[in-house]
């Protein structure tokens, strides 16, 4: 790794404070995720920035990963942090400038205050090394860089609060480079930094700005649900669904719309933080993955029929997957699993409309045809239902009408065992979308565009939930 991007890294594990000339809100939880973006200096009204960060954090306050992306929002650098069982830094992955491949370094201690960070190449044999003198709060006071020789040295001052306030590289010569000054404008109740300038030579370079957010929405100030892991610049996000306890999220993606691909995202400390690519589902339509996790019910293309077809979990593996529609005759998509033998999904009826149907030994089976909500010309797809069914979001699309676009949600005037629909009412506080999902016991809206995943608060929608 280049040294700028080590003196990145050394730079991130850093929480940044001062004294207050500002005082913001008291945030009520540890934080979990923040962004900064960047700034040329002076900053005018209509500046954008240069540069964005964004680091994300277990709930224990260890960071995850960071992410650094140019001013066109393409990833530029992601570092992810390893750890072993106790939460001991081992190691990391990263990668730079658009590669897809990961590099690996290791991290040893060899006491409490010498940290050693080594660099490997393709055969695994270290190249480059960085050693790390740590303060008493294991913060780096001094960073070696050594190749076949000492390169110099990465120093850090820190102010009061224990945050740098000067870093700068000194080369085996005693030559100074890259010295740079930081001076805050801004912290809040948790001394975590909110403004910042960046000087050197005197002379103010950058302004940078941090947004943090103390809760496990992973929501960035665009509405972006965990921007460049779950949602990415790389791929488009068509659908997405949880296991019930959300520790698991299934999506698919895509770059050619009817060829779309199946990942299954993880949790650790109640963050998302590893996908996976199922290699079963390399050419679907869409899917969703059942509360137990047990089963993913997809939809294939196949000569412009939509198929259903259903895998189940089989140890590590998924089974060999099972044709529903020949089964059952039935085809459709954009499937809402109630149980794990009961879902809501669309079927090419009027258009499309939704369905309720039960799943037992593999053949499916309508239940309800949900004659209040659908309509003979409009297309409605994408169900989500309350479990104990007391209410249904879906989405519908009636070309000619812009008034019949978008979320629409239903409430159950009747009873779990004889439901009673009321007329469906589009959600005006939404825009165009689907995928209706509710998470974090029904305080978080989610919903793709087709693009991303967006989030908003369930209490800024004003709905009887």
């Amino acid at each position: 790794m280049k040294s700028s991007s080590l003196t990145l890294i050394v730079i991130g594990f850093v929480l940044f404070g001062c004294t207050s000339k500002e005082t913001i809100t008291n945030p009520p939880e540890l934080l979990r995720f923040e962004t900064i973006n960047y700034y040329k200096f002076p900053k005018g009204n209509d500046a954008k920035p240069f540069k964005y960060r964004l680091t994300y954090y277990f709930d224990n306050g260890i960071p995850h990963r960071w992410i650094e992306l140019d001013s066109l929002k393409k990833v530029t650098t992601e570092y992810i942090y390893e750890y072993d069982e106790n939460w001991k830094h081992i190691g990391a992955k990263y990668r730079e400038d658009g590669e897809m491949d990961y590099d690996i370094e290791n991290v040893r201690f060899i006491d409490d205050r010498t940290q050693v960070t080594e660099w490997l190449d393709s055969l695994g044999q270290v190249y480059y090394t960085m050693t790390d003198f740590l303060n008493e709060d294991g913060k780096t006071i001094r960073a070696e860089f050594k190749g076949d020789k000492v390169h110099g040295y990465d120093s850090t001052l820190y102010n009061l609060n224990g945050d740098p306030k000067r870093i700068f590289f000194t080369n085996t010569k005693g030559k100074v480079f890259n010295d740079r000054h930081f001076e805050y404008d801004s912290i809040n109740d948790s001394s975590d930094w909110v403004t910042r300038r960046k000087i050197m030579q005197d002379t103010v370079r950058e302004v940078q700005s941090r947004a943090l957010f103390y809760n496990s929405k992973f929501t960035a100030a665009d509405s972006i649900y965990y921007p460049n892991i779950l949602s990415t610049k790389v791929w488009s996000e068509n659908v997405f669904s949880f296991t019930e306890d959300e520790k698991i999220v299934f999506q698919t993606k895509t770059k050619d719309w009817n060829i779309q691909y199946g990942f299954l995202s993880k949790t650790r400390s109640n963050l998302f933080y590893k996908t996976e690519k199922i290699n079963l589902l390399d050419s679907i339509y869409n899917g969703a993955i059942s509360p137990s996790g047990a089963k993913i019910i997809y939809s294939k293309k196949e000569n412009d029929i939509e198929n259903i077809w259903l895998t189940v979990k089989t140890g590590n593996n998924w089974s060999t997957p099972i044709n529903l529609s020949e089964n059952s005759n039935i085809t459709g998509g954009y499937f809402y699993w109630l149980s794990d033998n009961e879902l809501c999904f669309y079927v090419n009826d009027n258009n499309g409309d939704i369905v309720q149907a039960q799943l037992n030994e593999n053949v499916l089976k309508i239940t309800d045809r949900f004659d209040t909500l659908n309509t003979l010309d409009a297309t409605e797809f994408s169900p989500y239902m309350d479990k104990e069914m007391k209410f249904i979001i879906f989405t519908r699309y009636l070309e000619t009408d812009t008034s019949q676009q978008g979320f629409f949600i239903s409430y159950n005037n009747g009873s779990k065992t004889k439901p009673k629909w009321s007329l469906p009412e589009k959600i005006e506080a939404l825009p165009y979308g689907w995928n209706a999902y509710l998470v974090n016991n029904n305080r978080q809206f989610l919903y793709t565009n087709g693009e991303d995943i967006k989030s908003i608060s369930a209490e800024d929608l004003n709905l009887k939930l």
